[in-house]
């Protein structure tokens, strides 16, 4: 039996998201292609809102796909292409989760993905004195379920 044949480029870049380039600015760690040149602090709340804010991926925005709605939700939850996207979502992040220790095996990060209504994935480091993006207490119920899964590294 002959396997599945892709295009060479659509694996390529493929490898390039689940083997993303980082970037560091100002001692915070973001995906290269979305690292800002300066970061105006001021702005922000703290280090880890300004990670988590350029640290997001909609899953669903990287891909062509057919579960689009016209009105909210916006997505249909219960499309193949959906389910692909949090499955996607799941691997991926514990894809990044391996690069970032490989990386910076000084540093500690969380990286979470989450379904609510669209597959995300974001991560940031463990800052001194930061509550982390999303607290296992607060979303007990959806961690149990698989609609929110944190990597600790």
């Amino acid at each position: 039996m002959k396997n599945k044949q892709y295009p060479i480029k659509s694996g390529l870049s493929t490898a390039k998201l689940f083997w993303p380039e980082f970037k560091v600015v100002d001692d915070l760690v973001f995906f290269g292609w979305c690292a800002p040149d300066v970061i105006d602090f001021d702005r922000w709340h703290d280090k880890t809102e300004i990670e988590c804010s350029f640290n997001h991926v909609h899953i669903l925005d990287c891909f062509s796909h057919e579960a689009s709605l016209s009105d909210e939700p916006w997505w249909n939850s219960e499309h193949p292409d959906f389910k692909a996207a949090c499955e996607f979502g799941k691997l991926w992040a514990e894809a990044i989760s391996y690069k970032l220790k490989k990386e910076f095996p000084e540093r500690n990060f969380y990286i979470y993905y989450t379904e609510q209504d669209n597959p995300i994935v974001r991560f940031h480091q463990k800052h001194v004195n930061e509550a982390k993006y999303v607290s296992p207490e607060t979303w007990e119920k959806e961690i149990n379920c698989g609609k929110i899964v944190i990597h600790v590294v």
